[in-house]
């Protein structure tokens, strides 16, 4: 039986992770892994050493529990954003609906840079990232696929390999915009990646 002081001491360590995360994704954001050190994450957060290492091991476990974070809310965002229906009927605006939920911002691409980094060097952490890329894919595939449904199309492939080329082509247009391409490539380009992966459903 869960007590009253159990569930605040739940509570107050949910606290304590969701600030740490919060921290450890400015102080990435802004100096990379290699740069970063468990003492930036905790001055910028307000805690102790103790209360760190009571919640990871290591940063590379708080890059990993960000990455995984941050996709399921990636998820959320977009399922919340696609279930009320589209006002409109085409794939422009299928794309523009997605884009703008989907995150183009500094800090969650330098995250994914160093969790792919970490993979590199680790196979516990390439392990890992392939599991939460495919959860992403699975999650995100029958939200996509409803969606081309009610413009009246589908995929002409299999719907994870449809969420493999859009989320892998939007992860390297994304670097290329914080690059300074301009920002209408990404939107033609992902709406072109739709067209050749779709068809009209036949009336």
């Amino acid at each position: 039986m869960t007590t009253t002081t159990d569930a605040r001491t739940t509570r107050r360590r949910e606290q304590t992770r969701a600030r740490l995360l919060a921290a450890a994704l400015e102080v990435l954001g802004e100096q990379g892994l290699a740069r970063s050190s468990v003492e930036n994450v905790c001055e910028r957060a307000g805690y102790t050493r103790g209360a760190f290492y009571s919640n990871f091991a290591t940063m590379d476990d708080v890059v990993a529990a960000l990455y995984a974070d941050q996709a399921g809310a990636l998820v959320e965002r977009v399922e919340q954003r696609l279930a009320g229906g589209l006002p409109g009927t085409d794939l422009d605006q299928l794309v523009g609906h997605v884009l703008e939920v989907l995150p183009l911002d500094r800090q969650w691409h330098a995250v994914r840079t160093e969790f792919t980094a970490q993979a590199l060097r680790s196979t516990e952490a390439a392990a890992a990232l392939t599991r939460q890329r495919s959860e992403l894919r699975a999650r995100l595939a029958p939200v996509l696929v409803e969606a081309l449904h009610r413009i009246g199309r589908r995929p002409t492939v299999p719907a994870d390999d449809l969420v493999r080329a859009l989320v892998t082509a939007h992860e390297g247009l994304v670097a290329s915009h914080l690059l300074g391409e301009p920002a209408g490539v990404g939107p033609r380009l992902l709406g072109v990646a739709l067209a050749t992966f779709t068809e009209e459903v036949p009336r």
